[in-house]
């Protein structure tokens, strides 16, 4: 399983992250991109799961063998074979060529196993107090397979979480386009009967100057 790093939220624990390669920032800490923002809508709400999601890592203690393409063994990834991505760089977007792992979020590839959503590796483990933050919320954890449902269980929940707020943000933007279409109609609509005005205090202007002149012409000839 790759562990996930939810938008908002620390990095789980996982038995298949690769050691070695850690950011020393959360996502919070990366600069605001409203077309990154977007672009996880339409992966993330209106993926079907039968598009590519990417290489999945397998823990070393599984007896699941690899398939070329489609999934590695935790211990067989190379980190010099990871790119070196900066907090700069961030976040991805999500057509990126370096985005090749799998993630939790359907849509959505990593670009190191156990890596955040917005690209690079993940959260330096002497700086991310998940691991305690989660044990303290899952005491009666006794044993390995205890501890993956619980893990799954959260990142089920965090995925969720995400989903909502993507959700919300596409209803906000969706009320947005609609507010600003009426705004340009009410332009339109606006520029086009100032055109009329202008277009009858012509025809008034003209009329009058006809009249007058008429007058001109019958004061003269009488």
């Amino acid at each position: 399983m790759v562990s996930p790093s939810i938008p908002g939220g620390p990095t789980p624990p996982s038995d298949d992250q690769i050691n070695g390669v850690y950011a020393t920032y959360v996502p919070h800490d990366l600069k605001y991109n409203g077309d990154f923002e977007d672009s996880l809508i339409h992966a993330v709400l209106d993926s079907d799961g039968t598009a590519n999601q990417g290489v999945r890592v397998i823990p070393d203690d599984s007896d699941e063998q690899p398939q070329d393409g489609v999934s590695v063994r935790a211990s067989d990834i190379s980190l010099a074979s990871l790119p070196v991505i900066t907090e700069d760089d961030l976040p991805l977007p999500l057509n990126d060529p370096r985005r090749i792992f799998a993630s939790p979020v359907p849509g959505i590839k990593l670009t190191h196993p156990g890596g955040y959503l917005e690209g690079g590796p993940g959260l330096d483990p002497d700086m991310d107090t998940f691991p305690e933050d989660f044990f303290s919320r899952n005491s009666d954890v006794n044993n390995m397979a205890e501890l993956r449902r619980a893990v799954q269980t959260e990142v089920d929940e965090k995925v969720e979480e995400l989903k909502e707020r993507l959700r919300a943000r596409q209803k906000a933007k969706e009320k947005n386009e609609q507010i600003e279409k009426e705004l340009r109609a009410l332009v339109d609509q606006h520029y086009m009967e100032l055109k009329i005005q202008r277009r009858m205090a012509d025809e008034q202007r003209a009329k009058r100057e006809a009249k007058e002149k008429r007058q001109k012409a019958k004061e003269g000839g009488g």
